[in-house]
């Protein structure tokens, strides 16, 4: 039994009970919409004339994202899933959008059919980690890469998994969201250099159940070195809750110190290695929010806020919670916005941060940013 939603523009057949065989997520309605914007922002940002380019969807369920590209923004889509049932409905979703000029249904293993064949937009959206479909993605895209992860538990290191899968050591901070995003994309980064390939992130972020990324892909060995120089590590300490970020090149070295210069505990703890670099190009996220606004979505204004903040948020590894901050000075929270005013007018840079609606980012110290608090509070 099946039912009929829409998403966008884009009319779907999903199981009207949830079934190990045909996966679909309402929630990731969000996601896909941004992806929409995203990839629509992309092509647009490319030089003209420009041949068709082919997007697969590798790991479709219902087909529900690969099936909306292809009616949403025009591309030739390839949309897979290994299990029959699955396949058997992306054919009929493809169908019922009238897109079977655009849109062609597999029913192969992911990882075989991105090994054998190169597409121009590759987008791995598993249940759980991408990690085992990392490689053949990598290996296979040629423009851009689109992932998402769930497994956001070991990610965010408050469950184990985090080295084991990711090759990176997290900590479990307030700024988790943060880390773990940077840690799926020191993975990315990584795995695509193996094959003389660069990152560009154009659009991170996190919400309570996955991490996605969007990023372009380049060419070229010496790039691809470039960006491995964008990989570092977050020293944090848990006592004062003092942190900084440095590059590889200065744990290799060991001069990481071991005690706090703020309050000289031996409390400093070490995430990484991860993407200490801006993880989202500006403009590009200027022009998806163009395009979230002249589309017909759902999750439009979730979406536009995501994208909004996303635009102004500094490119700092980690921030700073202000509930945090305000219970360690024992004092109840006053608005945000006058925290980031003491710091702007003490020189510091400061912003919101997407990845939490009670943070900032900051380029001040956690003893800068409790001296400001307090003073903000005596005024």
């Amino acid at each position: 039994m099946f039912s009929e939603t829409k998403e966008g523009t884009t009319r779907i057949l999903v199981p009207a009970l949830p079934t190990k065989s045909i996966f679909y997520n309402p929630k990731m309605e969000l996601c896909r919409d941004i992806d929409i914007a995203g990839v629509a922002a992309f092509l647009s940002s490319l030089p003209s004339p420009q041949a068709p380019l082919t997007y697969i969807d590798a790991l479709a369920g219902t087909g529900v994202r690969g099936i909306r590209v292809a009616n949403e923004v025009g591309l030739p889509v390839a949309i897979n899933d290994r299990s029959k049932p699955a396949y058997e409905l992306i054919k009929r979703n493809i169908e019922l959008n009238e897109i079977v000029e655009r849109a062609k249904a597999y029913n192969e293993d992911a990882n075989v059919l991105l090994l054998q064949n190169n597409y121009d937009l590759v987008d791995i959206d598993p249940f759980g980690s991408p990690v085992p479909f990392l490689d053949a993605a990598c290996k296979s895209v040629k423009k851009l890469l689109l992932i998402t992860a769930t497994d956001t538990a070991p990610l965010c290191g408050a469950h184990s998994g985090g080295l084991r899968k990711y090759a990176a050591k997290p900590l479990n901070t307030e700024y988790h969201p943060e880390m773990a995003t940077r840690i799926l994309l020191g993975r990315v980064t990584r795995d695509l250099c193996k094959y003389d390939r660069a990152i560009q992130p154009l659009l991170s972020y996190s919400r309570s159940h996955f991490i996605r990324i969007i990023a372009r892909v380049e060419k070229g060995a010496k790039k691809a070195d470039e960006r491995m120089k964008r990989l570092g590590f977050i020293a944090h300490c848990f006592s004062c809750g003092n942190r900084f970020a440095f590059p590889c090149s200065d744990m290799l070295g060991m001069n990481v110190k071991k005690k706090c210069e703020v309050c000289g505990a031996a409390k400093m703890r070490i995430a990484g290695p991860l993407y200490v670099e801006a993880i989202k190009e500006k403009r590009f996220c200027e022009q998806v929010q163009e395009e979230l606004v002249k589309r017909e979505l759902g999750k439009k204004k979730e979406a536009m806020k995501i994208v909004a903040t996303c635009i102004n948020e500094l490119d700092i590894p980690f921030y700073f919670e202000h509930h945090v901050i305000c219970k360690a000075l024992k004092v109840p929270p006053p608005p945000i916005s006058s925290l980031i005013d003491a710091l702007h007018l003490s020189g510091f840079s400061a912003s919101r941060t997407h990845f939490s609606d009670t943070a900032l980012k900051t380029d001040a110290r956690i003893d800068d940013i409790l001296n400001l608090n307090l003073k903000s509070r005596k005024m």
